[in-house]
């Protein structure tokens, strides 16, 4: 029987894992033992009469100052394992002389594996930390009405080295400071819902929620009769009668893309039986033989996935990968591992009286050979995968590039946009192996060609894109499920990520996520057939309308590995986020050096050598025991899995950072949460003050959106809820506004300090909290560099309560993610953005406010960027959406592997559609019915290159794919009108004179009249305009204030950041004049102030993307070309003493996350 799942974790009170102890307050004098919670229930309800006064501090003021403008620095990139610069580790001999026996030989350095992997350095944090823990069971109780000290920190403290102090000294301050809840040593300090109130924390214990199973079967599938039709044979059904063939098409669509359920299908085709029956050209043999379920349907139709997807069976106790063959034949049902009891299968007896094997536990996987082969045989797809610098450079065998060469050849200033435009392109080499020298250990990548070789130079090379997520399939339950995805990065972005053009290549299993024995079994099929596809595979490609076949040699490189940090340490083997050594993939800083500016200062990183960190991995490989692999792997961070088996793989060089988890639901979540909310930073300065909160809050209300970002930004209270990404990434793009209405007085922020509370109040008990964790990492980093004596005192851990200081960050965060979040980014505007990340993350360390690891990870976006293009070829969006196509798939919930089965084929069956579509475009004389299907599946797919076959414009369409604005935008149409319109009369409108007189400018050359002189072509008032609810420009809408539908996108910029209101959007047709068409949006701009209002952000103003205006104040309306549309905005009403006013802000780069479409 399998293990049962552990049980769920509960987010938990920090009093919980406290052991007891004596309680002090006045009932029990010391003299009872208590839980920790009722401990803390009796310091309120029942505190000591007296209690010994504070220690008084006085607070170090320092302002900070404004300057942003950091100066210019030296790009620091980490080392590639071939053609990078030098590491900034010091040269040395990683792998010595072997002795003479055949035992692996250790890296330098390396734990000895008879001695436990603690170093003393940790020792010794860990002793002051218990010495802290005594003291802090030892203190007194303070009055907890008593105001919390204003200590402020010392910004400068890190810069004077010299300042020590003894340590018992700071023991004895602690025990001045301590509250009677001492700091949990376990607690972590990194979670973002740190010191904020769920409501749980004093009810009963949640209950564990069970695995999640159907209660009730779906009702069997009706038996198919029995017939002498070969259903193996592909499109079977195309030798039945057309009405027969017909209906199971209508099937086949309503479960891909209605998500109709087997019963229902079933229901359909019993009715569809019932109906051909009577029609008098079918005959009855053949009705009689009609598929009843769906399953024969796909067989009959070609569209099942039985050549694509192949499932395996998993030991349900240790996870080993056993093949459909071995199950078939095998003797016994016994795993096969050592000191495993795990049973594979069981045996059924069926009705028929025969018996069949059903494995315990299995997992689809799709072959991405099968995957490619399918590709190259589309339409469009060859010619899509080939830019035409790829065409000239075919027969070209060029040599890999560096870095230095490809910084050399390129401007600072040229964006980077697509994946090609990064150096890492060029520089992937082709035909290599990866070989471990025998005699020392060393593992290293070896050409096979004799020269090295560019991979992006080869006939016909295919970079891939490998993605990993765990996620919930079902609203019920804790059953979780992993996917595994491949895109193919020689598509333009915008056709790389969507569904029938990526691999969903493998299903994990739930109900957890499987440890990395388990998942090093579940990816050695994919891995093996990537390793043949790296070597080169011979397939069909389809090239050119009328198409023609040929054969070709396909070479495959997996480029990069994107996912969340959690997934990115999973499949890359490395440390964990709370390792103290290893937490960051990417460089060797500590977790404790987060405490201090260390920490974050990109130039003195040391960064991890690829080659190192492999050698390490197949060390790691080598041992044999479970423990001697633990020392070595928290020695040095580094794990053997599947994916180090790829030549050119390396974890820190090929897994690139996440953008929507690290900027959005870590950085702005964290800021948010952690640093304004929890701490009280919105907490009234003064008694007569308006709650900060409520200002906050009211300006969210009242700011207007388009009303296609259906998520609105959290509100200050809600901050404890679930939110979605895109709702933080729109708060990173507006929060300056609510913010800078919570904390002014007047119409300034002034420069005053928040006060701390009452040490009873929870913001005051979060602060002390915060400054125990925050000394503690403080004093491991110094214990770590040998200088316990220089660490900083508690009091200046406490974090800064000035408002001036909090705004800024703030502003600069915001202003350096602005800048990364960019469909195409220069490499000087990155270095300007993580230097200005640099400065954010430095000030607050300075300042003691805490940050997260995500701070740290986001000073290796410069390097990421700078290899692979901007991050949206790199981001996670599309593989979130991905997940939610999955989970909307319909399965009946049975776990051990029967769901996961059903979710691949559901996503397969989708894809398999192009196969039934070429069938149906191969019949000979269609039929207007064969016709109306192709149709049919066509609207099912939604494929661009498909559409474009059938219309027969395939050429000008992958023309279009490979335009700069095609390659940037995403779309191929610039304008495109609502479906629904009315013809307008101009002159009831009092519209007519501008209208006409647009329709001159415009074609000046057409001689369009009105009344008056008679030209040409003459504009009547009505008949020749029609009014519609919205236009889309560059895929933006833009609506009309005056119309229904259209006044939720009635603000808009035209002609870069000129603020207007549009009224109407109006289409303007000549009958008999097909070139005197157009689109004309009449607008009202909006007015400048005479004197710019001066506001905090007004430094930055133009990169925040922020414009002031007068309130409701609006100019004449004016007729414009649709083409003038250039982005839409957050609007503000911000009232001052000197006025009212519009404040807008850009959402250039924010686009509404669109539901998945099913």
């Amino acid at each position: 029987m399998e293990d049962q799942p552990p049980p769920k974790r509960i987010k938990k009170s920090h009093h919980v894992n406290q052991p007891p102890d004596y309680c002090h307050c006045e009932r029990c004098k010391g003299e009872v033992i208590q839980e920790a919670r009722i401990i803390a229930d009796h310091a309120r309800k029942y505190p000591r009469r007296q209690s010994p006064p504070p220690r008084e501090v006085q607070p170090e003021h320092e302002a900070l100052g404004d300057q942003v403008n950091l100066p210019r620095q030296q790009s620091h990139l980490p080392l590639s394992p071939v053609h990078s610069p030098p590491p900034s580790i010091a040269d040395q001999d990683r792998t010595p002389e072997p002795p003479d026996n055949r035992d692996p030989v250790p890296p330098p350095g390396s734990p000895d594996r008879n001695v436990g992997g603690r170093d003393q350095q940790g020792d010794r944090a860990d002793v002051d930390a218990e010495r802290e823990n005594d003291v802090v069971r030892r203190n007194q109780d303070w009055d907890e009405d008593e105001e919390l000290p204003d200590w402020e920190p010392d910004a400068n403290w890190f810069d004077h080295p010299e300042r020590q102090e003894d340590e018992d000294d700071l023991l004895g301050r602690l025990r001045e400071l301590d509250q009677q809840d001492p700091v949990d040593p376990d607690e972590d300090g990194y979670d973002e819902d740190f010191g904020l109130p769920n409501g749980g924390d004093e009810g009963p214990p949640a209950r564990e929620i069970p695995e999640f199973q159907m209660p009730v079967e779906e009702p069997p599938e009706p038996e198919d009769p029995p017939d002498d039709i070969d259903i193996n044979e592909r499109y079977a059904a195309f030798r039945e009668h057309q009405l027969l063939r017909n209906a199971y098409v209508d099937a086949l669509v309503q479960k891909l893309r209605y998500g109709a359920t087997h019963s229902a299908i079933a229901h359909q085709l019993r009715s569809a039986k019932r109906t051909i029956s009577t029609h008098p050209d079918v005959p009855h043999d053949d009705v009689e033989r009609m598929a009843q379920t769906i399953r024969t349907v796909e067989r009959r139709l070609g569209v099942d996935t039985d050549t694509i997807i192949k499932t395996y069976t998993l030991c349900p106790k240790c996870g080993r990968r056993y093949s459909p063959e071995y199950i078939e034949d095998s003797d016994s049902a016994e795993c096969l591992n050592n000191d495993c009891d795990g049973i594979l299968y069981i045996s059924r007896l069926l009705n028929s009286g025969s018996r069949r094997r059903v494995p315990n536990r299995t997992y689809p996987i799709a072959s991405p050979t099968a995957w490619l082969q399918h590709m190259l045989r589309l339409p469009g797809i060859s010619e899509l995968l080939r830019s035409e610098q790829d065409e000239d450079q075919a027969n070209v065998h060029a040599e890999p590039i560096t870095y230095d060469e490809w910084r050399e050849n390129r401007e600072p200033n040229a964006p980077l946009n697509d994946i090609r435009n990064g150096w890492g392109w060029d520089a992937e080499e082709a035909g290599l192996e990866r070989v471990e020298d025998p005699r020392t250990g060393a593992v290293r990548d070896q050409s096979q060609i004799g020269r090295p070789l560019r991979f992006s130079s080869l006939p016909f090379p295919v970079s891939l894109t490998m993605s990993t997520d765990w996620f919930q399939p079902t609203k019920e339950g804790n059953y979780s499920v992993g996917a595994c995805y491949l895109a193919i990065n020689n598509l333009p972005r915008h056709l790389r990520f969507l569904r029938e053009n990526m691999c969903l290549a493998i299903v994990m299993p739930g109900p957890r996520e499987p440890n990395s024995y388990a998942l090093d079994q579940i990816l050695e099929p994919l891995i093996d057939e990537l390793l043949l596809l790296q070597q080169g595979v011979r397939m069909t490609i389809r090239e050119g309308d009328p198409p023609v076949y040929r054969e070709q040699y396909v070479h495959v490189h997996l480029t990069q590995h994107i996912a969340d940090l959690i997934a990115r340490i999973k499949m890359g083997g490395g440390a964990g986020l709370r390792s103290e050594r290893h937490f960051c993939l990417y460089c060797h800083t500590r977790l404790s050096s987060l405490s201090v500016p260390d920490g974050f200062i990109r130039e003195d990183f040391q960064f991890r050598d690829p080659e190192e960190e492999l050698s390490n991995a197949y060390f790691w490989k080598s041992l044999e025991t479970a423990e001697d692999r633990k020392v070595f792997s928290d020695f040095t961070g580094n794990r053997f899995t599947a994916l180090h088996q790829l030549p050119g793989w390396y974890t820190c060089t090929c897994s690139p950072l996440d953008a929507m988890h690290l900027l959005y639901q870590g950085g702005m979540h964290w800021i948010v949460k952690q640093i304004l909310y929890a701490p009280g930073m919105l907490n009234k300065c003064r008694r007569e003050d308006d709650d900060p909160i409520e200002r906050y809050n009211a300006c969210l209300d009242q700011m207007w959106i388009p009303n296609s970002f259906s998520r609105r930004p959290p509100k200050l209270g809600q901050a404890n809820t679930r939110v979605k990404a895109d709702q933080w990434k729109l708060t990173s793009r507006v929060i300056m506004i609510p913010l800078y209405m919570a904390f002014r007085r007047g119409d300034d922020i002034p420069d005053d300090l928040v006060p701390r509370g009452t040490r009873s109040s929870t913001g005051a008990k979060q602060q002390t909290r915060r400054a125990k964790l925050l000394h503690r990492e403080r004093q491991k980093h110094y214990n770590t560099i040998g200088q316990p004596n220089q660490c900083p005192p508690l009091e200046q851990a406490f974090s800064t309560r000035r408002l001036q200081f909090h705004y800024q960050q703030v502003l600069r965060f915001c202003l350096a993610t602005g800048i990364i979040d960019k469909q195409a980014v220069s490499p000087e505007q990155i270095g300007f953005a993580v230097r200005m990340l640099e400065n954010v993350a430095t000030n607050y360390v300075r300042n003691n406010v805490p940050v997260s690891p995500n701070f740290h990870y986001m000073m290796h976006f410069e390097e990421c960027i700078l290899k692979y293009g901007s991050v949206y070829n790199f981001h996670v969006w599309a593989m979130e959406r991905a997940n939610g196509i999955i989970s909307h798939i319909n399965h009946n919930g049975r776990s051990n592997g029967m769901m996961e089965g059903t979710l691949m084929r559901g996503w397969w069956g989708y894809t398999t559609l192009r196969n039934l579509i070429d069938a149906y475009r191969a019949i000979r004389n269609p039929s207007p019915t064969d016709t109306v299907m192709i149709e049919d599946l066509l609207a099912a797919l939604r494929s661009g290159t498909d559409h474009a076959q059938q219309q027969q414009t395939l050429m000008a369409y992958i023309a279009q794919c490979h335009t700069a604005y095609t390659r940037l935008h995403g779309i191929h149409e610039k304008i495109r009108l609502s479906n629904q319109s009315t013809v307008i009369n101009l002159r009831n409108e009092g519209l007519y004179e501008a209208v006409l007189n647009f329709c001159i400018e415009k074609w000046p050359r057409a001689g369009i009249f009105g009344p008056g002189m008679p030209q040409r072509v003459h504009l009547p008032p009505k008949g020749f305009v029609r009014h519609h609810s919205y236009v889309e420009h560059n895929g933006i809408r833009y609506g009309g204030f005056y119309h229904t539908n259209g006044k939720g996108y009635c603000y808009g910029y035209i002609d870069g950041r000129q603020a207007v209101r549009i009224d109407r959007v109006l289409h303007i047709e000549f009958p008999g004049h097909p070139r005197l068409r157009g689109t004309c949006v009449l607008v009202r701009l909006f007015r400048h102030p005479p004197v710019e209002p001066r506001f905090p952000w007004n430094t930055w103003a133009n990169h925040l993307g922020i414009s002031t205006w007068l309130h409701d104040e609006l100019e004449p309306v004016i007729a414009i070309s649709a083409n003038r549309l250039s982005g839409v905005f957050a609007l503000f009403d911000i009232p001052r003493t000197d006025g009212r006013y519009w404040v807008t802000v850009a959402l250039d780069s924010v686009s509404p996350e669109e539901d998945e479409e099913i």
